[in-house]
């Protein structure tokens, strides 16, 4: 394996996020928010940094501060797609960049489906928001599947075959629906605990027992 960045890769709380790469206004409103509600979480967020949603995703991480790593098809010494360089440096900063592949090598297609593997078996959770039924990001909730990995999708309308791949999963009983953050956090037994004022709790005992 080969790494740029300063993301802790054994850190307790790792969720992959993927989907399609030519997502709707809908999936690109669902991810953001959800990064958003998990900015205090402490999580990790790993994706492919692919157009869409992976892109999304790493985006929405940099800008509410969580660290994000992107699995790349190719070596460590190339983008792809070019349009992410940007990014990439800002990840590098903020998570960090990982890959199987020799430098030199290119963004083959087959190189994908590869290193989805890698994106699935390094998480805890993975969500899958937005994809077709055989969108590479199947490939990744199969794989999730196989690993005992938590798998989840983000439900979407069934005349729209952009979230068609989601409503497979959930229907055939392949991930948990989710709409939100702390439907990921319940699921996974990842909500705080609320510490509670013992002395605050004493006083309105004793003031119910006093009347």
């Amino acid at each position: 394996m080969f790494y740029k960045g300063n993301a802790n890769l054994n850190t307790s709380r790792i969720v992959s996020i993927v989907g399609t790469r030519n997502n709707s206004d809908y999936g690109k409103s669902v991810c953001e928010k959800l990064m958003d509600e998990l900015s205090n979480e402490n999580i990790l967020i790993v994706s492919g940094l692919a157009f869409g949603i992976d892109t999304i995703a790493h985006k929405a991480a940099v800008k509410y501060n969580l660290p994000t790593v992107g699995v790349l098809a190719h070596g460590l010494d190339r983008i792809y797609p070019a349009q992410n360089k940007t990014l990439a440096k800002q990840m590098i900063e903020q998570g960090g960049l990982l890959t199987d592949f020799l430098s030199n090598t290119i963004p083959d297609k087959q190189n994908f489906p590869k290193r989805n593997r890698i994106v699935a078996g390094m998480c805890d959770a993975i969500i899958v928001i937005e994809s077709s039924k055989k969108g590479g990001s199947l490939i990744t909730a199969e794989l999730g599947n196989s690993y005992n990995k938590d798998v989840f999708a983000i439900p979407g309308r069934i005349t729209d075959s952009k979230s068609e791949g989601c409503n497979y999963l959930v229907k055939n009983n392949k991930a948990s629906l989710i709409t939100c953050a702390d439907d990921l956090l319940q699921n996974m037994g990842w909500v705080q605990q609320k510490k509670f004022n013992t002395k605050k709790t004493k006083r309105i005992i004793y003031r119910i027992y006093s009347q």
